[in-house]
């Protein structure tokens, strides 16, 4: 992640965003990563065993899928903004460790009905739905807890830590999750990512914060700065909320680089949303390939992914952040339509299926990580909750859309209209990031230093 960014149209004020003293904040945040890590790893293992218990035990078609990824990821469109809030008021340990509990207990409750026979498409739906928004609260309390947990100037650093763990794991653990689906089924495996769940929420009990920072002028609209009942008597708590709620808005549309990039992000999540209401049915019912393939599949995706989280900061370094980040995600289109080249030649689609897994995982690592970097260093820290998560309720909140959207696609005009329109919406959403004008752009004296540390 850049240690800094010069742009002083959307680089934090420091007078808004001052650097506690150093004796006040830990000197590691080991202990979040570690937390983020083995929730991501919960959360893959979890997607993956949920999604073959529909499909193979359930019988679910592509529109049930659909609706079921939209549901897990609804409270990012309705909750996103409001837990921003409510999370920078108060990001607490005790936060990350509720909230990852009740997520595993939620899981453990789909176990517990798989092996009583009882497992319905209702339950899953209310799980998907219940468990994804507390994976909202986990996300954005994790972002938001981070200045608390390394000091202000270690924040870009954690962040860029925790987003490249996680994009490793999102790639490699379901990878892993595949070949335990295929030894032992989907159920014992659904009960290994609610013990990797429930591990994450505990490893938090390890991290040590620094004591919060007052409230900030910028975090309470309030400038004349007086604390008596006068203020309070005069605005509801809710229009206060609402006020603080919309200050995570209206920063990220200040910031230009940031909101380009948000967009064209929400592009591509919602390419991937309708692609992933038909890729189960894709490899398990379409193709026949079953679910060694699978697992194969998601295993190269996680060998790319590796090599991205590998190349990403060395590529950029000697290359430059807008470079990389370019190049990178205008190759997600190409390696999307191997996808389609694999339903259209079926003799050789586990070749093309792996080609396209591998490259993919290479490609979206490396923007993944680098955007990462970026985001966070075009935030102000007081406003790390409200504005990750009206990211988030961007780019996560139209997933919603795009799983149903995409499951009737596939019920109604085929598995190729729906791929193709994955294809299309990686290339529109390739173009605006491609076409943002970065803070350190490329310039006559060269590409712009990265240094993450």
């Amino acid at each position: 992640m850049p240690a800094h960014i010069p742009d002083p149209s959307s680089h934090p004020d420091p007078s808004r965003n001052p650097e506690p003293a150093p004796s006040r904040a830990p000197s590691t945040g080991r202990p979040l990563i570690l937390s983020n890590a083995l929730d991501a790893a919960g959360r893959n293992t979890a997607d993956l065993a949920t999604d073959v218990l529909a499909v193979v035990v359930l019988g679910a078609t592509a529109a049930q899928m659909g609706l079921l990824n939209a549901l897990g990821t609804l409270a990012f469109l309705v909750l996103g903004i409001p837990i921003g809030v409510l999370v920078d008021r108060s990001p607490t340990v005790r936060l990350l460790l509720a909230s990852g509990l009740v997520r595993a207990g939620l899981l453990a409750s789909l176990v517990l009905a798989w092996s009583l026979d009882g497992l319905t498409l209702l339950h899953l739906y209310a799980v998907a739905t219940l468990a994804g928004t507390a994976a909202v609260v986990v996300e954005t309390t994790q972002t938001a807890i981070a200045p608390r947990a390394v000091g202000v100037s270690g924040v870009s650093r954690l962040v860029s830590r925790m987003q490249s763990a996680e994009s490793v794991i999102s790639l490699v653990v379901p990878a892993l999750a595949g070949v335990l689906v295929a030894l032992t089924g989907a159920g014992p495996t659904l009960a290994v990512a609610a013990a990797l769940t429930a591990f994450a929420a505990l490893v938090v009990l390890r991290l040590r914060l620094a004591a919060p920072e007052q409230p900030t002028v910028a975090a309470d609209e309030d400038p004349t700065g007086s604390a008596g009942e006068e203020p309070e008597a005069a605005t509801t708590a809710l229009a206060r909320f609402l006020r603080e709620g919309r200050l995570g808005w209206s920063t990220l549309r200040e910031r230009r680089t940031l909101w380009r990039l948000t967009l064209g992000s929400m592009l591509i999540n919602l390419g991937l949303a309708v692609h992933s209401a038909v890729e189960v049915v894709l490899v398990l019912r379409e193709l026949d390939l079953g679910a060694t393939v699978l697992g194969l599949l998601v295993s190269a995706g996680g060998v790319g992914g590796l090599l991205g989280s590998l190349v990403a900061v060395p590529l950029a370094d000697r290359l430059g952040v807008p470079r990389v980040l370019r190049g990178s995600v205008l190759l997600l289109a190409p390696v999307a339509a191997l996808t389609l080249t694999a339903l259209l030649d079926p003799h050789r689609a586990t070749a093309w299926l792996l080609a396209g897994s591998f490259c993919w995982g290479v490609a979206i690592v490396t923007y993944n990580v680098l955007l990462a970097g970026i985001a966070a260093e075009l935030t102000p820290t007081e406003l790390m909750g409200r504005v990750s998560a009206t990211r988030r309720t961007l780019t996560m909140g139209i997933v919603p859309v795009g799983g149903i959207a995409g499951g009737l696609l596939a019920d109604q005009a085929g598995l190729v209209a729906t791929i193709t329109a994955w294809i299309v919406l990686n290339a529109i959403g390739a173009a605006v990031v491609a076409t943002t004008s970065f803070p350190r752009d490329q310039s006559a004296n060269g590409p712009a230093p990265y240094n993450p540390a």
